[in-house]
This record gives structure tokens, sequence and C-alpha cells, in this order.
């Protein structure tokens, strides 16, 4: 690494499942003014992100699916970013992992003693949706990580902040300066702000107790025929009726006759499509409690 002058500079783009992660990065790239790479940890094994961003052309994505980089993927996040290191040479890294990793630990991973002098962290932003955080807050919901992205953030984006009152947007802002009173609180629509990103990160909190196992399962397919308008239709019945498991996240690329490829997102129980402008490998990735396979299996072999 001795042809690198200084350290890459590094942002870590945390936040539950659904949250505007990919958003938030789609953003930061209209602006960025520099040479960009995305890592992309995808908890599901198809990556839909990292193929979301490359349609903004022009950006080197490296992508990490199938586990966690705060644990299974730690020795494959190493070996990504040295390799962009030494094969993209980029002057900002963004780093986004998985909705369910634990920011605390990929920090750890990070001070890995073969990355020194390789990246700098510069702020570790986290993405929260205005819609469900005072649920998915409280402790028995999802556990310690959850809390985990909120108390490590520098930069704190109350996202999807038009869709709630003003009374419950106080009622986040109270908990998450409960939570975290040194970080920059922003309320956003899409993740749009007009505020740089703080530079440098405050010391990360001590978050040694001990974690909850969450029984967050995920369901990787490749849908193998297009979907009707009816078929569309029923399949987002079938999503919000739970059918296939209680899904808390859902995203893909399918294809809809008549109306060309389309990009699903699933959050919070609403499901939207919106057309891509070229044609990709149909995929869909599913996560949530309780998911059945079968069923899934039998609705698309229906189709």
């Amino acid at each position: 690494m001795s042809c690198l002058t200084k350290p890459i500079k590094t942002r870590l783009v945390g936040g539950f499942l659904g949250a505007g992660k990919t958003t938030f990065i789609l953003e930061q790239l209209k602006t960025a003014g520099a040479k960009v790479a995305v890592l992309v940890n995808e908890f599901g094994q198809l990556g839909i992100d990292g193929a979301l961003i490359r349609l903004n052309g022009g950006i080197d994505v490296v992508e990490l699916p199938g586990g966690c980089i705060c644990c299974s993927q730690k020795q494959g996040l190493l070996e990504s970013i040295r390799s962009i290191a030494g094969q993209i040479g980029p002057e900002l890294l963004l780093i986004e992992p998985s909705g369910v990793a634990e920011i605390s630990e990929i920090l750890q991973v990070l001070s890995d003693p073969s990355l020194a002098g390789v990246i700098r962290i510069d702020a570790v932003i986290t993405v929260l949706d205005a819609e469900t955080f005072l649920e998915f807050s409280e402790p028995e919901a999802f556990g310690l990580f959850f809390l985990d992205q909120v108390r490590c953030a520098d930069l704190i984006l109350v996202n999807r902040a038009d869709l709630v009152t003003p009374q419950t947007l106080e009622a986040i802002e109270e908990r998450v300066a409960a939570l975290n009173p040194l970080a920059l609180l922003v309320r956003t629509e899409f993740c749009r702000m007009d505020v740089a990103v703080p530079h440098g990160t405050k010391q990360q909190l001590d978050f040694s107790q001990k974690r909850v196992p969450l029984g967050i399962d995920c369901l990787s397919i490749n849908p193998e025929k297009p979907f009707s308008e009816e078929g569309l239709a029923d399949f987002i019945a079938e999503l919000a009726r739970g059918r296939f498991g209680r899904i808390i996240r859902g995203k893909g690329f399918i294809q809809v006759a008549g109306r060309g490829w389309m990009n699903l997102q699933m959050v919070a129980g609403n499901v939207t499509t919106k057309p891509l402008s070229t044609a990709m490998a149909a995929r869909l990735t599913l996560i949530g409690f309780d998911l059945r396979a079968t069923e899934l299996d039998a609705f698309l072999n229906e189709l």
C-alpha cells in the first residue's frame, strides 16, 4: 500500500432494513465531486442495492452478499477494502452494511491493523425510518443492534419525516437524543439534506452488552416467469396478508408483462414498484420472520 499518499476517506452508512441507506448513498453521489467507490453488504444472497447504485453510472460498486460484515463476512470486508484501495484507489469510500448489522462491531473490524493507513473513518451515518422508529426502538422489538446503530452515529437522518405527525417527530428526536446526544440530527424526505456530512468521528461508545438473537431469516429467489398485472397485484396482496411470513423488508427486480422491468420495494408493509431504465436479472429478496419458501415457490409457479 505504499503507493497511497493518504488514507481513503470512508463513511459508514447504517440503518435498519428499508430505512433508506441506498437512497442516501444515491443522493450523496450526486454531489460527491470525487472518485467514489461503494461497498455494499446484502443480508441475502442476491445483490439488489449494489445493482441500483451501479445504474447511477460511473461508480465502482463492490458487493458482499450472503451474510453480515459485522459477523460472517468480517474477513470478506477486510479483503474487499484492501482490494478497493489497491485496484480502484477512490478518494471516498461509502460502506453500506446490511440492515441488521451492529455498527460498533463493524467499527472494530475496520480498526484492524491491516487497514492502518489504508482508510480513515470520516463519519458514521445512520438512517432512521420515522414511520417505524418508535416501535422498532423498543427493547423487546429488535434487540440491541438497532439501538447500537443510533448510539454509534455522528449523523442521524430521520427519514420519511413528511409521513408522520409533528408530535411523532418530537418523540423520535427525544428518544434519539437520550440514546446519542452528540449526533447531528436531520429530518429528511428521500434522504435529501441541506447540511454537510460532519467530518471526523467522535469516540465511539462501548457497547458490549449481550446480544439478543433475532431469528431474522432471508429468502433470495430468481423468478423465472414475468408477472402479469393481475399476478403482481395478487403478489403484493399476499405479501401484505402474510402468506409468505412476516415480511419486514422486500426488494428486487421483476419483469411485468406490458410494463417491462420494475424495481419492487416493500418497507413497513408498503409496496411500491418503479420502472427501471434497463433490463435486469430477475431477483427478489424477502427478509423477516417465519418465512415460507414453499408457499412462495408455489405462488410463483402458478404465475
